[in-house]
C-alpha cells in the first residue's frame, strides 16, 4: 500500500465516519437488510436470525461484548472458560507500527489488530514478505474504528493494538477438499445448534456445509455452495462442540469459531455479527426457523 492508496483509504474512512453522524444505527442496519431480504425488516419486532442480530447491535450495549469482540482481551476469557482448545501463541503487542521489530519476528508469523476484521497478514516467508507495504496496512487500521464504517456497536470502545501471533499452518498432512479449515457453530442460549464448516479446494473455490452437531448435513445453506462429495466427521468434533459451549454459556447468541489441525482445535473468535446480521441463508425461510432459536426475551429482562 503506497501512501498515495493510504490517504485515499483514510479519506473514504473519514468520509464514512462523518455518515455515522447523519444516520442512525436503525435506519443504516435496516435498509441494508432490506436490500438481501427483500422485505420489511423490523429491528424493533425481529423474528428472523438476521434481524436479530440487527437488534443486538442497536439495542444492547453491554461492555461484555466489547471485550468479546476484542482479539487481545477475549484470549483471557478462553482460557478461563475451556482447556479443550488451544490459543495461539502470542510473539508480541504493540500499541504503534513503530514498535514492532521485524529483525526479531520468526520466518513465519501473523499480524492483526484486535479492534476490528480483515486487518490480518500472514508471513510464509520474509525473505518475500513486503514490510512497508505491512506497516502501511498496519498504521491505517489503527486508524480505523470499525464500528463507523459497518455499525457494529461491540468494535466502538475497544482500545487498538496490534498482536503478532505464531503462524498456524493448518494443512500439513492433510487434504483441504475433505478437511474443514475452520468450524463455525451457531449458539443459542449456551447450546450449539448447527455448525458451518468451511472448505477451500485446491483451486481456490469455498464451500460452507451445514450440519448439525451430529454431522448431519442440514437442508438450507449459508454464504456458499456445498462441497460436490460427503465429508466425513471430523475427529475433533466432539471436543469443538462442547467447547464452543462452554465459550457461549454466557450469551444469548453468538458463532464460535474454531480452527482444525488434526486432532487439536485452535480458537479463532467469537462471532457477535455474524456478515453484519446480513447472512445468505437460502432457502429464506430458514432464516426465521433459525431466528426461533433466539429467545430475546431472556435479553429483554435482564436489561429491564
Amino acid at each position: 500500500m503506497n501512501k498515495i492508496n493510504y490517504h485515499v483509504k483514510y479519506i473514504e474512512y473519514f468520509f464514512r465516519k462523518c455518515r455515522a453522524y447523519l444516520s442512525t444505527d436503525v435506519s443504516f442496519h435496516t435498509s441494508r437488510l432490506n436490500k438481501i431480504s427483500g422485505g420489511d425488516a423490523d429491528l424493533y419486532n425481529p423474528l428472523t436470525l438476521n434481524e436479530k442480530i440487527c437488534h443486538r447491535m442497536v439495542f444492547e450495549h453491554n461492555p461484555f461484548y466489547t471485550m468479546l469482540a476484542d482479539k487481545f482481551a477475549v484470549r483471557e476469557y478462553v482460557e478461563r472458560c475451556t482447556n479443550l482448545v488451544n490459543v495461539i501463541p502470542l510473539i508480541g503487542v504493540y500499541p504503534r507500527v513503530e514498535d514492532i521489530n521485524f529483525d526479531k519476528l520468526p520466518a513465519k508469523f501473523v499480524l492483526k489488530c484486535n479492534h476490528d476484521s480483515g486487518s490480518v497478514i500472514i508471513c510464509k516467508d520474509k525473505a518475500s514478505f513486503d514490510f512497508d507495504r505491512a506497516r502501511n496496512r498496519l498504521k491505517l487500521a489503527l486508524k480505523k474504528n470499525m464500528y463507523y464504517t459497518t455499525r457494529e456497536w461491540q468494535y466502538k470502545n475497544i482500545t487498538p493494538v496490534i498482536l503478532c501471533e505464531r503462524y498456524l499452518d493448518l494443512f500439513t498432512n492433510q487434504d483441504r477438499n475433505v478437511t474443514p479449515e475452520m468450524l463455525r457453530i451457531h449458539c443459542f442460549h449456551g447450546v450449539a445448534c448447527f455448525i458451518e464448516a468451511d472448505f477451500t479446494d485446491d483451486n481456490g473455490c469455498g464451500f460452507i456445509n451445514v450440519y448439525d452437531r451430529s454431522w448431519n448435513l442440514q437442508p438450507f445453506q449459508m454464504e456458499y455452495p456445498n462441497t460436490p462429495i460427503p465429508i466425513k466427521e471430523p475427529p475433533s468434533l466432539n471436543k469443538s462442540v462442547i467447547a464452543a459451549q462452554a465459550l457461549a454459556n454466557e450469551i444469548e447468541y453468538c458463532r464460535v469459531d474454531l480452527m482444525l489441525k488434526g486432532r487439536d482445535v485452535y480458537f479463532s473468535e467469537i462471532t457477535l455479527s455474524p456478515k453484519r446480521g446480513k447472512l445468505k441463508i437460502t432457502p429464506a425461510i430458514w432464516d426465521a426457523k433459525l431466528g426461533s432459536l433466539w429467545d430475546l426475551s431472556l435479553a429483554n429482562n435482564r436489561l429491564n
